[in-house]
Parts: structure tokens; sequence; C-alpha cells
């Protein structure tokens, strides 16, 4: 490094091209490392800056699956931090669904946190479509990024993975990031993270290494009645407005992602995530309705199957840790629906062609 540093405090105009040449050879190798899932071939556990890193394992998982395509049907469960709290685990669904008499598939739950339209279409282009069911959770939290957040995926914010479909609906639309070819922002800002997480040197010279854990909420930590219902107040008061003004973005995100979909041959599921109906009634129907009416009209426009089965479970206030996070019980109760679900929509080949017996 320091005679790559001195080559470019070197006048000579030779010199400086070489090494200018030399740092775009790096930069291309780095970005063509993590968009092409190559950095999967390295174990997750030296990846994840914390045990509770869903963006890390979102991508890296997809690039895993990148770089080695599931040999049986595929689902992907997409979402905010509600989609990643409504299920046990992937793999226990993939079990239900074939206990059920569904085909044999892969899953993985790649709900991660404020998980935008953007961020799930980068998901969507990445994927191999093997085939593929797309689960798309749908709640009045997936409504509320504003466009900022949503097109910094553009150049791999948060998630490492490169869409261009995406950059060139940015670019299109709304002007934004018309030159920006590469994810590389996105990557220095992971590796900068993940040096403040752990530290510029390793203890006793091994690598700090991090289990990944899906879930952040329990049985034993739930919030009162009291405090969720102070939450209604504040979302209705507060979110509320700014739902209302991002609505028509994240709508059109929506639309572009089924649209994707479409064209790469995955299939497509607008699912309605997990709400703490018992608790909230009816004063969140206003939001819902105003997400939930042009969102239906998309599915019948792409022709895309819209699964809404929360007011058929028994679900209880004591089954959430809030207004829309499941815990343990109410986990098994939605996963064993959603399951059911997916026997019906998937047919005994999962490619949804055939009616399972």
């Amino acid at each position: 490094m320091s005679g790559f540093k001195a080559g470019l405090r070197n006048r000579n105009p030779l010199v400086l091209v070489a090494a200018a040449l030399v740092l775009v050879l790096v930069l291309v190798g780095l970005e063509s490392y993590f968009s092409t899932g190559a950095w999967s071939g390295v174990p997750m556990k030296y990846w994840m800056r914390k045990a509770s890193d869903d963006y890390t394992f979102v991508s890296w998982t997809v690039g895993a699956n990148k770089q080695h395509p599931p040999t049986t049907p595929a689902v992907y469960l997409l979402g905010g931090s509600t989609a990643r709290e409504a299920i046990t685990s992937g793999d226990s669904l993939a079990a239900e669904i074939e206990k059920l008499g569904g085909p044999k598939v892969a899953a993985w739950d790649l709900g991660s946190p404020n998980q935008n339209f953007a961020q799930s279409l980068a998901i969507a282009d990445n994927v191999p479509n093997s085939p593929a069911w797309i689960l798309i959770g749908l709640n009045v939290g997936r409504f509320t990024p504003d466009r900022g957040a949503s097109m910094s995926q553009v150049v791999g914010r948060e998630l490492l993975l490169k869409s261009a479909f995406l950059q060139e609906y940015v670019a299109r639309q709304y002007g934004k990031y018309k030159y920006s070819r590469t994810i590389l922002p996105g990557i220095f800002s992971y590796v900068a993270s993940y040096a403040e997480e752990h530290g510029t040197v390793p203890p006793k010279g091994s690598l700090l290494t991090r289990e990944y854990g899906q879930h952040r909420y329990n049985l034993k930590h739930i919030h009162s009645r009291a405090q969720k219902e102070k939450m209604v107040a504040i979302w209705n008061k507060q979110r509320y407005p700014t739902f209302k003004h991002n609505l028509d973005f994240n709508l059109a995100m929506l639309e572009q992602l089924l649209i994707r979909c479409r064209e790469r041959g995955l299939h497509p599921v607008l699912l309605e995530l997990p709400n703490n109906r018992d608790l909230v009634g009816a004063r969140l129907d206003h939001a819902t309705a105003e997400y939930q009416i042009p969102a239906q009209a998309l599915a019948a426009k792409y022709d895309v199957p819209y699964a809404d089965f929360n007011q058929e479970l028994d679900l209880k206030n004591a089954d959430f840790h809030d207004l829309s996070h499941l815990v343990e019980p109410g986990r098994v109760i939605w996963q064993r629906r959603l399951a059911q679900e997916l026997v019906r929509l998937m047919g005994a080949d999962g490619q949804g062609t055939s009616t399972p017996q």
C-alpha cells in the first residue's frame, strides 16, 4: 500500500495513469465480489456486524442463492421487521408446507427493519428463478418510507444488492442516480460500519464471528395494553401524515416490483402481514383501506394472488409484542395458515400449475 501511495505522489504522468488504472481495477473487483454474490463463499458468521444484522443476513443469503441456486422451489418472505417476526423460521415453514401435502421447498424469511419496496425489488432482481415464490408482505408501515431512503438502494444501501432495473427506473422516473452504476457507496458504508462495530484489530489475532438471530421479540417481553394503546394514538397522529405523503411513491415502487417479478418469471404474492386486530380494532382501517384498495387493483392488473387471512385467525393481543410483531404462540398459528395458503397456491409441483392432492 505504501508503494501505491508513493506512485500517486509521483509526478510522472505514466505512473499516475498506471496507479489510477490499478485503483479502478481494484474497485471493479470489489464491486463484482459483492454484486455477484461471490462474498458468500466466506461463511456468514464472519460478515455479521452483530447478531441482529438483518441487512447482512438478507444480502448474504441472496448472494449465496445466486451463486448456488436452490434445487427445489424457493419461497422468500419479504417485508419489514413484522415479516421477520411473522414465522418461526424459513426451515420450519418449508417443513410445514411439505407436511401439509405441498412440494418440497426451501424457504427464507428475508424480513429486515423498515424494508422498503425498492429493497424488496433488489431482492427479487437477484434471487434465482428456480422457481421462486416472492411473498411481498404488506402493512401500513411498508408505505411510510420516503423517496430518499428507498432510492438509496440503487447504490447498495442498506442491502448489498445491485439492481440495474431499479437504477434505470429511478433515473427515468425521478432523475436520480442517472450515472450510478455500482453499489460501491453501499459497500464502503458497510465496511465502515463493520469496522466501527468490530474495531480495526481483531482480539488476539482471531476474526470475530456472530451467529444470526432472527427474532428480537419473545413472550417474556411484550408491551402492556396501555403502551400499545399509546402506540395506536401516536401512529394516527404522527405516522399517518408520513404514510399519506409517501403512499403514491410506494405504490408506484410496488408496481415496479410486480413488473420485475413477472419479467423474471418469478411467482409474486401480495401478502397481508400480521396485525393486532384484537387491540387496534378499526382504528387503523382508514389507512389500511388507502393502500389495500390500490394494492388489490395492482394484484388484479398483474394477475398476482392477494392473500389476507388475518381475520380468520384466533390471534389475541397477548400474541403480539406491540401492534404487529408476533411472539412465539402467534408465530406458530400464523405460519401454519401461511403454509396452508402456499400449498394451495404452489400446487403439487411448486410451479402453481397443478392442484395438490
